[in-house]
């Protein structure tokens, strides 16, 4: 497994990606929801792999829709991470490629994808199958 590091722009919040897939076989998705577009996230995840963040500074959490992830950005800086979910105690989360460090991809070949007539039974399935397994470790004081 290949770790790939980043973080926000203030650096009170770090990640590391931890996937068995090297970065040229990384899917690369854009939701085209409106948080998303407004956001500009792009994707990835590796069920196998892990994503451990690291915080120095509170983690801004928002809900919208049908309120089963919350979506992830440094309360410092506002740089978006991407969103997490719970599923039967088990966090999942999937990555803003954008805030990974020195990881050359081709952005531009993200796949569209459109959630929105998604069930919450189907989307949670989904998640379950394709999201990461996230380690949140907060370094408040």
């Amino acid at each position: 497994m290949t770790e790939y590091p980043g973080s926000c722009h203030c650096k009170a919040v770090n990640v590391t990606f931890r996937s068995t897939r090297e970065p040229r076989q990384w899917a690369l998705r854009r939701c085209t929801c409106s948080f998303c577009i407004r956001f500009g996230g792009i994707y990835t995840s590796d069920p196998a792999g892990e994503i451990v963040m690291r915080s120095k500074a509170a983690l801004r959490r928002y809900q919208f829709g049908q309120r089963t992830a919350d979506f992830l950005s440094c309360a410092t800086c506002g740089v978006y991470f991407g969103a997490m979910t719970d599923i039967n105690g088990q966090e999942r989360a999937v990555l803003n490629v954008r805030v990974l460090d020195g990881v050359q991809l081709d952005l531009e070949a993200a796949q569209p994808m459109d959630f929105d007539e998604e069930s919450v039974e189907l989307r949670t399935a989904r998640r379950l199958r394709h999201w990461t397994p996230l380690v949140l470790v907060s370094l408040l004081a």
